[in-house]
C-alpha cells in the first residue's frame, strides 16, 4: 500500500479542520449579519443543500476514479482548461488563505503580542505551515486526526461553559429578516462549507477513492454540527456582534468562561489550540495548492512548489495593510469567489466532462 495515501478518518478530519478554521475567523459573523435570528435555521437549510451538492459532485468524481478536478479538466478541455482551472484554484487557495492569515496574525498581535510587528508573526506562521507541508508521506494530512479531538472537546467545552449566559429567546423571530432572506439570500452562506473546494482534489489522496462520497458527506455533516454550535454560542450570548470586540468571534465567548481562581487564563488554552489548528489549515492549503501546481507544470519537485506558494502566501498576507481590508475580503469577496468558482465553474466542468465521456462511449 502506498504510504502517501490517507485513510477515511484522516480525510474527514482534514476536511472538518478546514471548516473549523473558517469558523474561528469571520464566517460566524458573516452568517449572523446575513440572517440574524434565523442563522441556526439557515445553517440547517444550507447544510442540506451542501449535502445534496456534495453527493452530486461525488457522483461525478466517481466516474473518473483516482482523478481530481485538474485531471478531469484536462480530459474536457486539454492543457488550456487544465491550466485555467489550476491557476484559478491556486489563486483562490493562496489569496484567501493569505487574507485569513492576516486576520489571525492581527488578532494574535492585539491579544498577546502588542510589541511584535505583524510582519514577524505572519512570517513565523508561514514558516511553521511550510515545515508541516514539506514533511514526507503527507504527514500534514495525518496530523489533522491528532488535532481533531481537541477541536471537538474545546468547542463543546466552550458551549457548555457559556450556556448560563445564553438567551435562547434571541432565536425569535425565527425567520430573522424574513423568509426570503433566510431561504434565498441566505443560500450564500453555503460558503461556510469551504471543505467542498478541497473535495474536488481529494480522490487521488485516498487509499480507497470509491469511499469519497461517504467521507465527504461525513465531513459536511460534522462541519454543519460545528457551525450550529459555534453560531449558537455567538447568537445566544451577544446582540449580533455589537457586544463583541470584532476579533476572533469565538474569542469573545471564551473570555466569559469562569471556573474559579484555579482555572485562570482559559483563553490561552483556546488560543494555543487555534494556533496549532490554523497552522495545520495553512499547511493543508499549501499542500493542495502544491499538488495542483505540480500537475499543471508536470514537475516532480513538490518542495520547490511548496516554497514558491509559501512565498506567495506571505506576500498575499502582508499586502493587506489593515484589518478592515482582510475582514472585507474574507466576509464578502471570499463568499462570491466560492459561489462562482467552487459551486459554479467547477460543477460545470464535472458535468460537461461526464457528458463528454458518455458521448465518447456512444460513438465507439
Amino acid at each position: 500500500m502506498d504510504n502517501t495515501k490517507i485513510g477515511n478518518k484522516e480525510t474527514i478530519a482534514l476536511l472538518v479542520t478546514i471548516t473549523f478554521n473558517h469558523i474561528i475567523m469571520n464566517i460566524t459573523k458573516s452568517i449572523i449579519d446575513t440572517t440574524l435570528s434565523a442563522s441556526l435555521l439557515n445553517i440547517l437549510y444550507v447544510g442540506i443543500i451542501a449535502i445534496i451538492f456534495t453527493c452530486t459532485i461525488c457522483y461525478f468524481l466517481n466516474k473518473f476514479p483516482t482523478c481530481d478536478l485538474i485531471d478531469i479538466s484536462g480530459f474536457l478541455g486539454g492543457n488550456f482548461l487544465k491550466w485555467v482551472i489550476g491557476l484559478l484554484y491556486i489563486a483562490y487557495f493562496i489569496f484567501f488563505a493569505g487574507s485569513m492569515l492576516n486576520m489571525f496574525a492581527s488578532c494574535l498581535q492585539i491579544i498577546y503580542f502588542q510589541l511584535t510587528k505583524l510582519f514577524y508573526i505572519i512570517l513565523i506562521l508561514v514558516i511553521a505551515a511550510l515545515f508541516a507541508c514539506t514533511q514526507k508521506y503527507n504527514a500534514i494530512f495525518r496530523s489533522s486526526l491528532v488535532i481533531f479531538p481537541f477541536l471537538i472537546i474545546s468547542t463543546l467545552f466552550l458551549f457548555f461553559s457559556d450556556m448560563r449566559f445564553f438567551e435562547v429567546e434571541k432565536i425569535n423571530p425565527i425567520f430573522g429578516k424574513g423568509i426570503f432572506t433566510a431561504f434565498v439570500t441566505g443560500i450564500s452562506n453555503m460558503f461556510a462549507f469551504q471543505a467542498i473546494a478541497y473535495i474536488y482534489f481529494t480522490p487521488p489522496l485516498l487509499k480507497d477513492p470509491s469511499k469519497i462520497k461517504r467521507i465527504s458527506i461525513s465531513a459536511i455533516i460534522c462541519s454543519c454540527i460545528f457551525l450550529l454550535v459555534s453560531v449558537a454560542i455567538i447568537l445566544f450570548m451577544f446582540n449580533g456582534f455589537i457586544d463583541t470586540d470584532e476579533l476572533l468571534p469565538l474569542y469573545s465567548a471564551v473570555k466569559y468562561i469562569e471556573y474559579g481562581s484555579f482555572f485562570q487564563k482559559m483563553d490561552s488554552i483556546f488560543i494555543l489550540i487555534w494556533i496549532i489548528s490554523f497552522i495545520s489549515f495553512l499547511g493543508i492549503t499549501l499542500k493542495f495548492a502544491s499538488n495542483i501546481l505540480k500537475k499543471i507544470t508536470s514537475t516532480q519537485n513538490g518542495t520547490l512548489c511548496s516554497f514558491v506558494l509559501a512565498l506567495l502566501l506571505f506576500i498575499a498576507s502582508i499586502w493587506q495593510k489593515n484589518y478592515a481590508t482582510s475582514i472585507y475580503i474574507v466576509g464578502i469577496v471570499y463568499k462570491y469567489a466560492f459561489l462562482i468558482l467552487v459551486i459554479g465553474i467547477s460543477f460545470l466542468v464535472l458535468l460537461f466532462s461526464v457528458m463528454k465521456k458518455k458521448m465518447l462511449r456512444w460513438f465507439k
